[in-house]
Order: C-alpha cells, then structure tokens, then sequence
C-alpha cells in the first residue's frame, strides 16, 4: 500500500474515531436517556393497569363480602331446599339489574357439601341472561374445589379462574350471618369474566388503549420482569421495543400461580425517533467538517511530500523492472528522501551478494551442504508427479545409530564433524542422479530413482551401510557407528509426502528396534509393531498408578544345605485392555522412555516391604525369633532385584538406593543387585565404581545371563561381583550336548577359584540338578525348584513350613 494512501487512510481512520466517540457520547448522553424515560414511561403505564385491575379485584371482593353476610341467605340454606322459595329469593336478591349494574357475569351459591345450591350468568354488555354456568361450576367444584370451601367466617378468597379458555375474576366468601358469624353454611361466589367489554372498561380506566389474551402453560416468562405485590398476589410486567413503538406487558395468574391472563398497551416512540433525527443532523454537520479537513490535509501532504516520494519510488520501480541489481537511484535534493536513496543504493550494493547465500541456505542444509527438509518435500513432490505408470521409486530413512552417544560423550564439535564425514560417504553412495538431504539431528533421506527391479535399492541401502560401518577419525582416535535404514516405496507404500515419509520412518524405527545396524522395508507388520509399541509405552505411564504391576518371586536353591536361601525378585505388568504383558516386550520401552527409574524405584521399594513382611513373620514362627531368646537373628533369605542398565547410570543412583532403604528401615546386606553380563561389560568403565559403591553399602553384586554374551574371564576378576548367575541358553543343552557341560563345569571351577558364588539359571529337570551338583554348582533357580509367584504366595510358603 502506498505511503500516501497509508496516511490518507490514517487520518480518515482518525476523523472516523472522532465521530465514532461522538456518536456513542451523544447516544449515551441524549438518546439512551430518552429510551430509558419512554421505558419508564410505559412501565409506569403497565403499572397503573395493574393496579386498576387489582381495584376490580378489589371492588368484587368487598361485593361479595356484603352479599355474603346476609341473615336471609343464611336462614335459607339452614332450611331444606324448596325450589320455589329458592328461585323467589335469587330474583329478589339478585334480579338481572344487580348483575348490569355490578358488571357480574355470574353469581353462584354452594351449600356446606360444595354442591350447588342456586346458579345464574349473565352478560351486562348486551343486557340479557346467559345458560347455567357449568363450564365455571366445572371449573371450580373439580378442578379448584379448595376455592369455595370455607371453615372460618372471616375466610375468603379472590383471584383468576381460567373456564374453558376464559379468564374469570372470582371472589368467593363464606356466607354467614349479618354480624359475620357463624358456623357458616355455604359459599356465595361473584364473577366477572375478563373479554372485550372488561378490557375496554380497564383502558378508559387507566386511560391505555389496552389489548389481552389468554396464557397457557407454555407460556414462558422473559427475564428481567418487575414484580408488583397486590395483596396476596404477585403481579408481573414488562416492556419490549422495537425501533417504532415499545409495548409493555402485564402477566397475571391464576388463582395456582400459573400464567392466565397477558395484557399488552403499545405507544410510539416518538421521542426516540425526535432524539435520532437530531442526532443524525448534528452527525452529517460533523461529518462534513471532517471531510473539509480531510481534504485540506491530503492537498497539503501532496504538494510537500508524496511528490518527492513519488520521483524516489519511481527510480526503484525502474531497477526493480530491468531486475539488474547493479542499477542505482539517482540521488538529488538534501534532505530524509535524499537519505532514503542512499541507503537504498547501498542495499542494492549487498543484496547481489547476499542474494545467492539466501537462497542456498533456503534450501540446504548448513552443517553438511545438503538440502535439506523443505527441499526434500518439494522434491520428493515432483518425483511423484514424474513417476511414469508401471514404475517405483524408494524413500530410505536413514538414522545414524549411536550417534548421541558419541555427540554426549565427545562434545558437539565432534559430532558435527562426523554428521559432515556421514553426509559425504551418504552423498558418494547415492552418486549424482538420486536426491540426498538431511531432514535434522542424525537423520537423512534418500530418493531413488525411477526403478522396475527393487535390486538397486537393495544394493544402495547396503552400500550405505558398509560405508558407515567404516571409523570415523574424531580427536585423534576411531569412532565407530552404524545406520538403521527404513524403506517405503511408491506407490506401493503411499501416494503422498507424508506417508512416504512416515512408513520409511517407521521402517527405521523397526531397524532399530530388531538391533540396529540393518535395512527393513516398510510392511504392515513394522506398523503394527510401532502401534503396540505406543500402546503400551501409553499404557505404561499410568501402569503403577492404576495397580497393574506387581512383583513376583523366583526362589533360588542352595544345593549343598538343601535349603531356600534366597529369592528373585521379577516384575509383571498386568493390563486390563491388553492382558498380561512380558517384560522382554515392556522394559526396553521403559527404558527408552525413561520410566524405568520411576519403575526401579516401585520395585525396590515394594521389595523392600515384603521383605520386612516377611522378617516379622518368621520371627513370630521359629525358635528363637519370637523374642525368648532375647536376641533378633539375621533373616537368612537374600532378594535380588534386577537392575537396568539405564537405571544404574544415572545420577546418584546410589544415593537415592540408600535413602530408599533407609526409608523402608532395610538393611542392604538383605538384598542383591543383578547386572547384566553384556551391559557390564559394555560399559565396563562407568560400572565399575557404582559396583563398588554398592558393595561396599553392604549390598551383593551379581553378574545376569552369564554366558549369553561376552562370557569374558578378564572382566569378571575385574568386577567387584559375589555372583555370577550362568545364563539358561548354557543350562537346557547340558544333558544332551557334550560341549555345554564342558563349558559350564568350566565357568564354575574359574568362578570358585575366584572366589565368586555360581548360580545357574533356568534348571528345569532332575538330570540337570544332578550334573550341577556333580560341577559343585552353589545354587539353582529355575521351575524344577519353583515357579515365580506372587509376594502372598510366597507369604503362605514361608508360614506353611518351607526350608529356609
């Protein structure tokens, strides 16, 4: 938008916001207080009708309470009922005259049963009689029998009875003698039905030209109605407008304060409709003072501004039309447009040079050189665009493997110098004709080229690994990694950018997860894997809130006492959706997510517990711990408890053991940590002096799945270990191969030597038993001793006498 039209605007903008404050300063201050006062106005209005038609209720009453205290009409319902002196009474007490003059539709008179006794209607606007009024006898002996039962002679009652469909003011006293006493003998009723004639009459009475209707019960009453209390009734009314007359409203109920009876009035709005009419002139006045000053200002911004502006703006049109940026403005005059085309000719002096850097790092990346995300997306775009029919193309995913590894532990220099070394060796292998980027951190993907056979691809993900496979040379010595490599092919895998891209992802990810180091192609099964795998890493955030772990126990046998002496303990996650869930399946999840030391926590804490338990019941059992001897003995069961890897590096892991231990008031000397064998020795370096850290708290250290791995002698005189747990893949062929019990029998006379206790895992026969007894095996844990069970189970075995 031009500067000229920006300020034009600006000051519009602000002659607009002057007259809007005006506007809203004037309706606040003139025209709202003259809808307010015709508010006030019409309410008052709604409340003199009101008030008029509680005078009719009124009148009525006091007419019926002075008909009602007669000595005639009471010694005649004390009398049996003669129809001819009935009917000679009622004409000479209530001739048609009476009913015309008091304005009386009907004049009922019930006995002490509530029957009735005599009845007449009559219509005073034309002056003549009406039927005998069942439709109001109806609607009070069934439908309001209360409204004519009297028992005090000072009783009465006054209100609307609704018969079929017409509103009727109903006054009802009890007849009683002169002196208004009783007992009394019946009910006189007076009433006057509300219709045309009686709204006509309340309008000349109220001086409101007044409409009515009847209500029914779906009538709804709108918000912020007033209340009138007349009486013993509350009356209600209201006021709605619109932009020529504003009509007020006035509800009345029936004798069961329910909507009966709605009278309206409408007035014009004469002085609103006055008030805008001035408003509206003094706005045009307004108005047109700021269009004059509008129009004055723009003249004068033209003449001394916008024409200079105008010639520096046209000088930047003309480079900006030849697209050469070696073109420069010509400067002329002294003054701030003199300024603004020197600082633009000095831009155009850098923007040449700066034009080519901006568009390279648009769409490369920085570090490595290569293109990088957004490039990727367009050109991945374009490939599917292009793909002739019949043919395919890949995306491979590539991750670097152990890459943080190295970025953690030798600096972030140096693993920006292996991501440049890895995207030259990626570049290399996919040669000029596919297309190469990095998508961030250690990821980069690759874009095949059209193909018919997926043998090159194969080819390419496997060329690609073995050039990663090669050392890197960082910091003077040889680092190794690996690549995971996901596959996804078009159009077999997906149509779009996104599912090519998030099924070679996946693939990865299923590289990974098999071992690293590898390529897999995309398949359902890698899909399925990584929904269960976000399942239950989902799952296992709420596992140990919702009370779905527990720790079951595995006893561990010493051979040569023939006794219990010690248990393992293992972690079992039950889940209500998705059933009993293996540990090989959920750990490493823990792990990668970091739960695992929230978990290692539980575990140790829980065993902890149980174990104490289980000290307090074997005190109260054998001789000699129930207190006679006066000496507490030492438990002679030992608990291990499985460590993660992931765990046992972080921070302070052994201070926070001991001050879980302290917590639960446990001796460490009770329990054992099992390490395993391959994690050890992998990071040999870092676990070596948490292992003496935890021997020397009084713990016991033992080396898990020995045999499974490394199964290397050196570490183990290395390691601070008591035990050594031989793994079950050596233990189930020593019956049957010749070679197995070579090997085991071997690892147990190294491990005694040593000094190192040897437990062997997995023992699930009698034969097995007897050849680890013949190789002088310390302990064996398997199903032939017992199956893990549950720490209650466990419980009732120790209290039912089992050898510890």
């Amino acid at each position: 938008m031009k500067m000229h039209t920006k300020i034009l605007i600006y000051v519009g903008l602000t002659t607009v916001v002057i007259l809007s404050i005006l506007y809203l300063l004037s309706e606040r201050m003139i025209l709202n207080n003259y809808k307010k006062m015709e508010g006030d106005y019409s309410k008052e209005g709604m409340r003199r009708v009101m008030l008029s038609f509680f005078d009719e209720y009124n009148n009525l009453g006091a007419l019926t309470m002075n008909y009602s205290a007669r000595d005639e009409t009471y010694r005649m319902l004390t009398q049996p009922k003669i129809p001819s002196a009935v009917t000679a009474y009622a004409n000479r007490t209530y001739p048609d005259t009476f009913l015309d003059s008091m304005r009386l539709n009907a004049v009922l008179v019930f006995d002490q049963k509530s029957e009735v006794y005599w009845a007449k209607a009559f219509d005073f606007a034309r002056n003549e009689r009406l039927a005998y009024p069942a439709d109001l006898i109806r609607a009070l002996t069934a439908y309001n029998s209360f409204y004519i039962k009297h028992r005090d002679p000072d009783a009465h009652r006054l209100g609307i009875v609704v018969a079929k469909g017409y509103p009727y003011i109903v006054s009802s006293y009890p007849i009683v003698t002169s002196y208004k006493e009783g007992p009394v003998r019946g009910t006189l009723v007076f009433a006057r039905r509300v219709d045309n004639e009686f709204v006509r009459w309340l309008s000349e009475k109220s001086d409101m030209t007044l409409e009515y209707s009847t209500l029914g019960d779906s009538f709804r009453l709108p918000g912020g109605a007033s209340m009138l209390l007349l009486g013993q009734s509350w009356l209600r009314y209201w006021s709605a407008a619109d932009t020529a007359t504003i009509t007020s409203y006035g509800m009345v109920g029936d004798i069961n304060e329910k909507p009966a009876l709605l009278l309206s009035f409408a007035q014009p709005r004469d002085f609103s409709i006055q008030a805008q009419e001035n408003l509206r002139f003094y706005l045009a006045f307004f108005a047109v003072s700021g269009l004059s000053f509008f129009l004055l200002v723009s003249f004068v911004l033209k003449r001394i501004v916008f024409r200079r502006l105008n010639e520096a703006i046209e000088g930047m049109r003309y480079i900006d039309r030849q697209k050469e940026f070696h073109l420069r403005m010509k400067v002329t005059g002294n003054d701030e447009v003199t300024q603004l085309e020197s600082t633009f000719n000095s831009m155009m002096t850098s923007l040449d040079l700066s034009q080519q850097a901006i568009s390279y790092q648009a769409n490369h990346d920085v570090m490595t050189g290569l293109a990088n995300r957004k490039s990727f997306f367009g050109a991945l775009e374009k490939h599917i665009a292009e793909c002739p029919e019949g043919s395919r193309f890949a995306v491979l995913f590539i991750d670097l493997d152990h890459f943080k590894i190295v970025n953690d532990t030798m600096g972030h220099d140096a693993g920006d110098r292996l991501l440049k070394e890895a995207a030259k060796r990626i570049k290399a292998c996919a040669g000029e004709e596919r297309f190469v980027c990095r998508l961030g951190g250690d990821e980069f993907c690759i874009i095949s080229e059209f193909y018919t056979e997926e043998g090159g691809v194969e080819e390419l993900a496997g060329e690609i690994q073995k050039q990663l496979n090669q050392p890197f040379r960082l910091q003077g010595q040889n680092v190794s990694v690996s690549a995971s490599i996901g596959i996804s092919c078009y159009p077999d895998h997906g149509t779009d950018t996104e599912s090519l891209l998030h099924r070679s992802d996946a693939a990865m990810l299923g590289t990974k997860e098999a071992g690293k180091a590898g390529h897999r192609w995309y398949s359902e099964e890698v899909e399925s894997r990584r929904t269960r795998r976000l399942l239950l890493e989902s799952a296992l955030r709420t596992a140990r809130k919702n009370d779905e772990l527990q720790l079951h126990y595995q006893p561990k046998w010493n051979l040569e006492s023939d006794r219990m002496t010690g248990v393992e303990a293992l972690l079992r996650w039950n889940n209500p959706e998705l059933g009993s869930v293996s540990p090989a399946e959920f750990i490493p999840i823990a792990e990668s997510t970091g739960l695992i030391n929230e978990l290692g926590e539980w575990i140790m804490r829980t065993a902890c517990r149980h174990y104490r338990s289980w000290q307090e019941q074997m005190q109260l059992q054998q001789e000699g711990w129930d207190g006679v001897s006066g000496k507490e003995q030492e438990f002679p069961l030992t608990v291990a408890v499985n460590t993660s890897g992931v765990q046992l590096l972080q921070p302070n892991f052994v201070e926070r053991t001991m001050q879980i231990f302290r917590e639960e008031g446990v001796d460490p000397s009770g329990f054992e940590f099992e390490v395993t064998e391959s994690f050890a020795i992998t990071n040999f370096n870092d676990v070596i002096d948490i292992l003496t850290e935890l021997q020397q708290c009084g713990f016991t250290v033992s080396i898990d799945d020995f045999g499974e791995g490394y199964s290397s002698m050196k570490y183990l005189c290395q390691l601070p270990i008591h035990l050594v747990k031989i793994d079950k893949s050596l233990i189930d062929p020593l019956t049957d191969n010749k070679r197995s019990r070579v090997i085991v029998s071997a690892i147990m006379d190294m491990a005694h030597r040593l000094g190192v206790t040897v437990v062997a895992e997995g023992v699930e026969t009698q034969e097995q038993r007897r050849l680890l007894e013949k190789y002088d095996c310390d302990m064996i844990q398997g199903y032939l001793v017992s199956r893990p069970m549950p720490a209650e189970e466990f419980a009732r075995s120790l209290v039912g006498g089992a050898r510890v």
